[in-house]
């Protein structure tokens, strides 16, 4: 009994789950990134605005001295651009020589900062800070010569600031994403999942109906075909091989039922007789019956076996490289002591390939089969032919076995059934099984060959059916 899974949501929500981690992990990335970016950007802005204004006093003190530096700084403003900073010229002792800065950075103490420094300090980026302060001030000094150096300052505020109203606004967009992300994730896993579940329904209805006839329905109005495309083709050619092998085991257990009837009776009806008569003799010939009609069901569940695995695609080929011609000759001798008795000549001719890749002993079970057959219908002092060839087929070279005999030949109507099992011709006389044409046909298809039947013209009283297998080379 089918039974839906207890887990049903599971993947619904770890589909949804994951998409909602990787737009999380995605935002992360993308605010870490450009958070970096923007960073960097400002700081190197700040750190160019301070180099060319130290360049500028660098260049006013190389023309205009001392004086003209200090006269040009009492004049110029403190704001760079709308971004307030301080300027300090200092002896090489670091004792101030001028500093002028904005009114609101007194708690920073610049002055008593700065002389505190050693001149040692003033080769690197120096940073100023104030616990009154939520911004610090960063320094760059440059030295006007061996006499004078001069350092200017900026604060971090308007970067602190832009940074910090960019966090504002990122996690504000961060929260709509993740809003948006958990629903895009809800909705594209319910997207994803639903032909995963139209899939299972469809596969619960065939396992709570026992219709293996029934097919999974195939997406209509879109383009190129997807992974969950080929997957319900791949569970349609499933299905359709599964009830196919079913099909052939009904065929197949159909077959046995039908013909182990009469065996079976015989053995059973010979055994009562047996039983009930006191004569040793009749006893023996009862065992004797017995064991020749389990060995005749032996040989039936066997040719039945091997068609069925072959017509399934399951019978197993243990294919080797032997020499056709070799193999062909030591059948052609031991058919011939049978034919021997029937005044029937087997001959063997034509051209053989050196090596051909099959299976020795469904190889030789099939020819044998076609030389059996051929014996059987040949009338006393007929010829058997057995004649290989070689050709080239569609670019690709194959090797042809043809079996022909003088026998009767075979009504138009009844060459395309007599591939059947268990298929007799009506009249036909000649004691059998219709398993071996059969048999035969499965061998070499299961080879990827091909096996044809025809019924040979001749004069007078020639004439006969001719047997063709083909194998690729």
């Amino acid at each position: 009994m089918f039974s839906e899974p207890k887990n049903k949501g599971k993947l619904y929500f770890r589909l949804a789950t994951i998409f909602f981690l990787v737009m999380i992990f995605s935002s992360g990335i993308l605010f870490g990134g450009t958070f970096i970016t923007l960073y960097r950007s400002l700081r190197s802005e700040d750190a160019g605005y301070m180099q060319r204004r130290l360049l500028s006093y660098w260049a006013h003190y190389q023309t205009a001295g001392l004086d003209g530096l200090m006269d040009g700084l009492e004049a110029e403003s403190l704001i760079l651009d709308e971004r307030p900073y301080f300027v300090r010229v200092a002896t090489a002792e670091n004792s101030t020589v001028f500093l002028s800065y904005p009114e609101h950075w007194e708690p920073f103490m610049i002055h008593e900062v700065l002389e505190k420094q050693e001149l040692s300090d003033f080769d690197e980026l120096l940073r100023i800070r104030s616990d009154s302060m939520d911004f610090e001030l960063e320094v760059n000094t440059i030295l006007l010569d061996q006499e004078y150096l001069v350092q200017v300052g900026m604060s971090t505020e308007r970067r602190q600031t832009f940074l910090g109203l960019y966090r504002r606004n990122f996690i504000l967009f961060l929260s709509l994403v993740l809003i948006f992300g958990l629903a895009a994730g809800l909705f594209l896993a319910s997207r994803a999942i639903a032909p995963v579940k139209r899939l299972s329904t469809a596969l619960g209805s065939i396992i709570r109906t026992g219709d293996l006839s029934a097919r999974l329905p195939q997406r209509k109005g879109r383009g190129r075909p997807d992974e969950m495309d080929e997957l319900v083709s791949l569970f349609n050619r499933l299905l359709e091989r599964i009830e196919g092998l079913i099909g052939r085991m009904r065929e197949t257990l159909d077959t046995v039922a039908h013909d182990l009837r009469t065996p079976l009776t015989r053995l059973r009806s010979g055994a009562e007789l047996a039983l009930q008569s006191g004569n040793l003799s009749q006893k023996n010939e009862a065992l004797s019956d017995a064991l020749e009609e389990s060995e005749r069901i032996l040989t039936l569940l066997s040719a039945v076996m091997d068609i069925s695995e072959a017509e399934s695609g399951i019978l197993k080929l243990n294919r080797q490289n032997i020499n056709p011609r070799e193999t062909l000759e030591k059948l052609t001798e031991i058919y011939q002591f049978i034919a021997s008795e029937l005044d029937i000549s087997i001959n063997l001719k034509g051209k053989f390939p050196s090596m051909l890749s099959v299976d020795p002993a469904r190889f030789n079970q099939a020819a044998g089969n076609l030389l059996d057959n051929a014996v059987k219908y040949s009338p006393s002092g007929g010829r058997i032919t057995v004649l290989g060839s070689v050709h080239q087929d569609q670019e690709k070279p194959v090797f042809r076995v043809t079996v022909e005999n003088q026998g009767p030949p075979i009504p138009k109507e009844e060459l395309g059934r007599i591939w059947e099992r268990l298929y007799r011709a009506q009249g036909n006389t000649v004691p059998g099984m219709g398993l071996g044409l059969s048999l035969v046909k499965a061998v070499v298809e299961a080879h990827g060959g091909l096996i044809t039947a025809e019924n040979i013209g001749g004069r007078g009283n020639e004439g006969g059916v001719r047997f063709t297998m083909e194998f690729l080379l």
